[in-house]
């Protein structure tokens, strides 16, 4: 089955489109900035770099991954005095068992890890767009 049918001529099978998608009726369609793409690739990476790094610095603990998986869970203190805080302190907190502070470490060393690869991911599809612009003579 060709494209063309798969959208037009396979009866109740047939593909739905969306007929206001963008370039389907001979418009440019969307435009996609690799700069900006970078450019917000870079601001994430500087949140990122945050996530990074030692434990602790001038006496205090920093919030990076390191510091969340020596230090255990939160407190209530940290987390705040409002009664979902106080629910969320004592499940990964260190009051709440090892379990939970333990899940804490893993999901945020799992975020900071994906948010690498969502870093690296925008970085890529710039530098694709890049060269299908080049490609194309633009």
């Amino acid at each position: 089955m060709t494209s063309k049918d798969a959208i037009d001529g396979a009866g109740d099978r047939a593909l739905w489109v969306d007929p206001n998608w963008p370039g389907l009726d001979g418009s440019p369609g969307a435009e996609f900035s690799a700069s900006k793409m970078r450019a917000i690739a870079g601001e994430l990476e500087e949140y990122a770099g945050m996530l990074k790094g030692p434990a602790y610095s001038e006496g205090y603990t920093t919030g990076t991954v390191e510091s969340v998986s020596e230090n255990g869970g939160l407190t209530a203190k940290e987390i705040g005095s409002w009664s979902a805080a106080q629910a969320f302190a004592h499940t990964v907190g260190r009051s709440g068992g090892d379990e939970g502070a333990q899940a804490l470490w893993k999901v945020y060393g799992l975020f900071a890890q994906r948010l690498d690869e969502a870093i690296k991911a925008i970085r890529a599809n710039a530098d694709e767009y890049d060269g299908a612009r080049r490609a194309n003579g633009g």
